[in-house]
Order: C-alpha cells, then structure tokens, then sequence
C-alpha cells in the first residue's frame, strides 16, 4: 500500500481533537530488522502528547505493515510509505503533514532513552521561548565521535563549535514553524543537511540545551559514519550568506573571523574565486561595523 493512513489517539490532556506538542518522525528504508526498537521505545511513553510519523521510502521488506502493527499502542500514528528522494526529502514530506508544534526525528534504529523520556522533555518544549531544544545522546556502539559506548554525547555547544561539529539528530527538538520558514532540509546535502539546517537555526538565534539524555543512538547510519562532501564545500559560503544577512547582530561578530580561515582553506584548495569571495565579504562586514552608529 502507497499513500498515507492514520490512527487518531488521545493527546495529553486526553481530548482526541487537540494537535499534539510534539511529532516524531521516523524516516525508514527496508528497516524491517530495526523498526521494532524504535517503535517499541515511542509505545511506552508515560506522557501520551504527541504524535508519531512513519515516513517510509516505498521499502520492499515489510518495513510499513511492522509499523502499522503499532497502532494500537501509539498515540496517533501515520504511515506514509512512497518514493523519495532520500532520507531528508522523507524528512521534509514528514513535517509537511506534521500537526506537532514541535518536531524530533528519531532514525529507524535509535530508540528513545527511558519511558520518560519525552515527560521530561515536554515541560521544556512547553515553556521554551527558543525555536531549537536540545540534549544528548548515549552512544549505543562505537562512533566517530571519540565516545565510548554506552557514554553520553555532548553536552551543550557553543555556535563557533557547531562550525566544526554537529549536534546528534536525535537529540533535537525544532519548532515546527522554523522548520517552515527555513524551508526544512536542504535534500541537495545528502548526509548532512541537518547539520545545515542547525547552523542556519543557530545563526538566527539562541538554542536551549537541557540536560537531558532523549535518545540512545546507534551510530550505524550513513550519517554517523559518512562525510558528505557537497556540504563541506557550501559550508563557508552557507555562513557567509547568513552573516551577510544579520550584519549587526552582535552575537554573530566574533564568526566574522572564521570567513579568512575558510578563504584560507579554499585557496589551498585551488578555489580562489570563493576565496576572494569571502575575504571581501569579511571586509564588508568589518566596515558595517565601523560604520554602525554608537557602535
């Protein structure tokens, strides 16, 4: 079957037609071997808010008949399974149907940490005056990360660390609205558009870690184990383009600085059109500051 069904359930304070906080997405490819954990973690619940979506990519395996085998257990459960263009564009459709004012994507096989989880997490997606919530993770095998397994990762992280290093997918809550107005994943970055899709958040405005373990993490996907080359090349000019646009932010001035070390970079790497591209952008927005009034 092709298509999307439901199964409407009970929300937090019990009423079937209120939205729920919180969607959780599921994207899955012939996950067959490992929905299970993942499904099995999100039925036992304590806190009932929120919905789930299965977004399957017209797997062969028997992946959305194990899912729907759920729908008694889930709150509100969607299985759409079709062609996609990979596990962002999944992503996308997902968030496109998604009722949650708040959104988590959970990969096919993680799990969520404990039956409380997502009680522990609901207060502060309920209080939040921040678009991104986060936690951590623990480390389900071995990573590339320098965590031992069955170790938490990684604690709260600063915006110049997010340039070098992501924060794990599972770990994060968006804001339903600033998936829209960012235009969710970009699907042209095929293993990390989540990371760029974290910077730009960044760059727009604080994020809110919680010290919370949300989700025990595999560490098997293409992700966590891939670079993805596509988004390592428009990463510079990914941070120029939103520097640019937020020129007088002060919180974003000590940034600036990572355009020269990128240009730098890219000249070593024979690209000496977006080098230049970047030293006069620098330049640009040193003179905006030196031009800023009561600066």
């Amino acid at each position: 079957m092709t298509g999307g069904d439901r199964r409407v359930g009970s929300t937090a304070d019990g009423a079937e037609d209120d939205a729920p906080l919180l969607t959780v997405v599921v994207p899955t490819f012939r996950s067959a071997a490992l929905i299970d954990g993942a499904l099995a973690s999100l039925a036992v619940q304590t806190w009932r808010g929120f919905e789930v979506f299965v977004s399957d990519g017209a797997s062969d395996d028997g992946t959305p008949a194990l899912a729907r085998g759920y729908a008694e257990q889930l709150p509100a459960l969607t299985v759409d399974s079709r062609p996609d263009d990979g596990v962002y564009d999944a992503i996308n459709r997902a968030v496109a149907r998604a009722e949650g004012s708040w959104v988590l994507v959970l990969g096919s096989d993680d799990r969520l940490h404990a039956p409380d989880t997502l009680a522990r997490l609901a207060p502060h997606l309920q209080r939040a005056t921040v678009d991104v919530v986060y936690g951590d993770v623990r480390m389900m095998g071995p990573n590339q990360c320098g965590v031992a397994p069955g170790q938490r990762y990684a604690g709260e992280v600063a915006l110049p660390g997010l340039l070098r290093a992501n924060i794990c997918q599972q770990a994060i809550c968006y804001r339903r609205t600033l998936l829209q107005a960012l235009g969710g994943f970009d699907t042209r970055y095929r293993l990390h558009a989540d990371w760029a899709l974290n910077l730009r958040a960044a760059l727009c405005g604080p994020l809110q870690w919680i010290d919370l373990v949300v989700a025990d993490y595999a560490a098997t996907g293409m992700t966590a184990n891939a670079g993805d080359p596509v988004y390592a090349a428009d990463a510079p000019l990914l941070l120029r383009a939103e520097l640019l646009q937020r020129p007088h932010d002060r919180r974003l001035w000590p940034l600036q600085r990572y355009l020269l070390r990128s240009a730098d970079t890219l000249r070593r790497g024979g690209r000496w059109g977006d080098a230049l591209s970047l030293v006069g952008s620098y330049l640009r927005l040193r003179l905006q500051r030196l031009q800023r009034p009561g600066r």
